[in-house]
């Protein structure tokens, strides 16, 4: 059983060596952008920073994304592999932009991720109407405000400056308000409008601003700062969508590792199935988006194996056989990640 086993393994290795190649080609990074898109063009954006966008996830993992864009959105109303990866997106080095609104922050439900966001969350319903007031920039060489200029402004999240671990870009400037005759008729402190956390590997750009309502109501540097902003957060995430290439190096590594340890025991025995369901768990634990195909070559890995050593097929034809399901599989992959593009 051993010589055959053997057998077919280097038959499988030879099947992997004769895999036609995947094209390679450098895959565009993508901003996925949740709540109101308005003033994100996607042609825009892809013209200010190669990268494309998205208003959904589809069949794509958090992770394949470079930005996250949570605009005027209650938290609630995310997709739930979005609330429920955020924290992992951005230890792994996403960047995360969330922007102001009456469905942001407070009043958008976000203290459960308070840790993430770079201001302190006062209150639950924190958009407020506050004198138009201008915008004091307490990080003027930021890139984010390279050729920036902000209109005043009179609606905002009222949010307070985080403790620690947040750098404070630009502020409401607050201070006394006057009518007509002089006279001192209110006051307010200063608020936070912009904020930037670095946490791990990742980036998150808090703006206390419904930027969406800005540019509409007439900002003439609006987008300017949206080309500034996105530029460099696209720029600072290291994340990428996988491409069918180095799925399939995935698979095919995952394999052989999977192949080499199901041969430690009897075909089709107790040991084989400890090892397949140790062995999917392991590629699902990865992340990896094809699982069934992971199911199809466990099952077609066994009847091969259980064929040869019934004497049905020879050593050489079973590692055919399995040259065959690896060319399968690199096309259904293919076929796959072509129909997200």
């Amino acid at each position: 059983m051993k010589r055959k086993e053997g057998r077919l393994l280097l038959g499988l290795l030879l099947g992997l060596m004769l895999l036609p190649q995947v094209a390679a080609a450098e895959p565009a990074k993508l901003i996925l952008a949740l709540g109101d898109d308005s003033y994100t063009p996607a042609d825009a954006v892809k013209a200010w920073t190669g990268a494309e966008v998205r208003n959904t996830l589809g069949k794509r993992d958090l992770l394949e994304f470079a930005v996250v864009i949570l605009s005027n959105i209650p938290y609630g109303a995310l997709p739930p592999a979005v609330r429920e990866g955020l924290p992992e997106f951005v230890r792994r080095g996403g960047s995360l932009l969330i922007t102001g609104g009456p469905n942001a922050y407070g009043s958008g439900g976000y203290q459960s991720v308070a840790s993430l966001i770079p201001f302190e969350i006062r209150a639950e319903s924190d958009w407020i109407a506050v004198p138009f007031k201008a915008v004091i920039l307490l990080q003027p060489d930021h890139p984010i405000l390279a050729g920036v200029t902000f209109q005043t402004v009179g609606i905002l999240n009222d949010l307070n400056p985080k403790k620690s671990g947040a750098v404070e870009i630009a502020r409401y400037a607050g201070g006394a308000t006057f009518d007509p005759s002089g006279r001192v008729i209110g006051s307010r402190f200063p608020s936070p409008l912009i904020a930037e956390q670095r946490g791990d590997q990742g980036t998150v750009l808090g703006i206390a601003l419904d930027v969406g309502r800005e540019v509409r109501a007439g900002w003439t540097n609006g987008p300017r700062f949206l080309q500034n902003v996105l530029t460099y957060l696209v720029g600072r995430s290291p994340l990428k969508p996988r491409t069918g290439e180095e799925l399939l190096r995935t698979f095919l590594r995952w394999q052989e590792t999977c192949d080499r340890e199901l041969r430690r025991g009897t075909t089709g025995g107790a040991h084989w199935k400890r090892t397949a369901a140790d062995c999917r768990r392991e590629l699902a634990d990865s992340r990896y988006p094809y699982l069934d195909l992971a199911d199809l070559w466990l099952v077609e890995r066994l009847a091969i194996a259980e064929r040869v050593e019934r004497g049905e097929l020879s050593e050489g034809d079973g590692g055919r056989q399995m040259m065959e399901l690896n060319v399968r599989i690199r096309k259904d992959i293919e076929r796959r990640q072509e129909g997200l593009k």
